[in-house]
């Protein structure tokens, strides 16, 4: 009994450790899940004010190449999926979706956007970072999904949290049980 229980407490101590910050960070994806609003107040760059407006129309618009120009810096790696005149915040714009995406420019004022599914940044017509935004929501609720920030690993690690976590609580109940389980069969045999 004493060998199991010794080897029992390494598996336990290990997993432990093994799986803290999965522990730690479902944790806080669990309380961000429920308190939202909480969370996101403490948290930097959720918001951003979009003031493209304040920019002054270029003497000549963009044209669509020197459009394209721009959105080529951005990924090139990935693959272009589309080219399209959108209305991106009352302003007329042209959307360049590539696979990890979109890279927005408004012809009108030469500002753009660059949105990922983690965040949304806004640079000037010179190209200067003005405004960023993450998108902690997603960030959060695909962590908690998945044990990582995208897809590309399927659930694996959320998978093997949740499996060590199974193990860590039997492990942690026979840890607490089996010492018990001794004076408990003791006072029967008394009996």
């Amino acid at each position: 009994m004493p060998r199991i229980l010794k080897s029992l407490r390494k598996v336990h101590s290990y997993l432990g450790l093994l799986i803290l910050p999965w522990i730690i960070a479902f944790g806080f994806t669990g309380f961000y899940l429920n308190h939202s609003e909480l969370i996101l107040s403490a948290l930097p760059l959720n918001t951003y004010e979009d003031n493209d407006q304040t920019y002054m129309d270029l003497e000549e618009p963009l044209t669509l190449e020197q459009s394209a120009n721009i959105a080529r810096g951005y990924w090139p790696e990935s693959k272009m999926l589309s080219v399209e005149q959108i209305s991106y915040h009352e302003q007329s714009a042209i959307e360049f979706k590539r696979e990890n995406g979109s890279i927005i420019v408004v012809p009108k004022t030469g500002v753009y956007y660059v949105k990922s599914a983690i965040s949304n940044k806004m640079f000037t017509p010179d190209g200067l970072l003005q405004h960023r935004k993450i998108y902690w929501n997603y960030i959060f609720g695909i962590f908690h999904r998945t044990g990582w920030l995208d897809w590309s690993i399927g659930t694996i690690l959320a998978d093997i949290t949740a499996i060590a976590l199974i193990a860590f609580g039997i492990s942690g109940l026979l840890i607490w049980y089996l010492p018990r389980h001794k004076r408990v069969m003791r006072r029967f045999s008394e009996q």
